[in-house]
């Protein structure tokens, strides 16, 4: 991870991550707090612009698969289309499975142990990530628990899809980022099929991957040229089109048609996510807008991202429920502090240990191959 931008670092469970990066997946998350908190408060259209944008932050997840699309196809864009070394699935697979699987079942079970008509097949379908296979577990339940589904899948694609585009491509990195804008523009029509045109089966289209893959396109495009300018051995261009700071205020920009006209230009995410992610590694520059990504408590909720985006949702139901139904504002003030207590809990508790592992595993293999 990492590029032009900010070399600041934090320790995620002994790793380092870039800052910056963890500060935009702690947007993401708030935002999708945000969206839920007025959700559940039984807000409306009614209410007015504030609502549309707050309500609007759930579209973070969308962000969200960005990131993702840049994090893991990065190494795999380095291997085909840079000179990185062969990648090896099996740590590919084992450091997913403990970024994701420990800490999933535990917010799973606790809510479905706590939900009313919880069904054999329901308990299945969570349990073996195909929640959204189904219109009575695709958003509901654990509402969030889709896109972990949708994220698995493209986990386990993700090899085979580079592996397939690197061998059509020939190596070209031009013609690679051809074939995932044509792959991202039929995600993108599956889309607009499915969800804008209100199909009987939308929550089946609007919570999988086939509908989803778009918005990891961005950070795969921005992977692919990190490596063409790494691959040239020429620095990145720098210039007024090129500065990180006007990148991250464009993409800002981009977001107010979708938070302020309709949901449904959310394709516009992509442009924002491309910019956004674009800002912090590959750019060049800095400057004030970007320098807020590098506070330090907001760095922190961006480590336990993970955790906050799997508990906030119950924790806002239960004050909600225990308030007697409070405004939005009453219960965000309840709410958003006590969700961040508990990532950052949940974080040390369940998610570092796990995530320890993952850097055990790789010293212990970087031993071996020393002997």
């Amino acid at each position: 991870m990492g590029g032009a931008g900010s070399g600041r670092t934090v320790s995620q469970a002994g790793e380092r991550r870039f800052t910056r990066i963890e500060s935009l997946r702690a947007i993401a998350a708030l935002g999708v707090l945000a969206g839920h908190i007025v959700l559940v408060a039984g807000s409306s259209n009614d209410d007015g612009v504030i609502y549309r944008v707050l309500f609007g932050g759930g579209l973070g997840v969308y962000f969200f698969f960005g990131l993702t699309g840049y994090l893991l196809f990065w190494p795999f864009a380095q291997r085909y289309f840079g000179d990185a070394d062969p990648i090896d699935l099996k740590r590919y697979a084992a450091n997913r499975a403990l970024r994701i699987l420990p800490l999933y079942y535990v917010v799973v079970i606790t809510v479905l142990l706590f939900a009313d008509h919880v069904t054999a097949g329901v308990w299945a379908r969570f349990l073996t990530f195909t929640e959204t296979t189904s219109n009575l577990t695709a958003g509901q339940y654990v509402d969030v628990a889709w896109s972990l589904a949708v994220e698995v899948m493209f986990y386990a694609l993700l090899p085979l899809l580079v592996y397939a585009v690197a061998r059509v491509s020939r190596g070209s990195i031009s013609r690679a980022a051809a074939i995932l804008v044509a792959l991202g523009a039929l995600s993108f029509l599956c889309r607009v099929l499915n969800v804008y045109e209100g199909h009987p089966a939308e929550p089946i289209w609007r919570f999988n991957l086939l509908a989803t893959f778009v918005f990891f396109v961005p950070g795969m495009l921005l992977a692919l040229a990190r490596v063409t300018w790494e691959r040239r051995g020429a620095s990145i261009p720098t210039g007024w089109w090129s500065n990180a700071q006007l990148w991250f205020a464009i993409s800002l920009a981009v977001w107010l048609p979708v938070l302020l006209i309709s949901y449904h230009l959310d394709l516009l995410i992509c442009a924002a996510s491309f910019l956004a992610i674009g800002a912090c590694v590959l750019a060049p520059g800095d400057g004030p807008l970007l320098r807020v990504l590098d506070a330090r408590p907001l760095v922190a909720i961006g480590v336990a991202s993970y955790s906050l985006y799997l508990w906030h949702l119950p924790i806002t139901r239960t004050l909600n429920h225990a308030l007697g139904n409070p405004t939005p504002a009453e219960l965000a003030l309840v709410a958003v502090p006590a969700s961040i207590a508990a990532a950052l809990l949940s974080y040390r508790v369940i998610e570092r240990p796990f995530l320890g592992l993952r850097r055990q595993w790789s010293e212990s293999a970087a031993a071996q191959e020393e002997r």
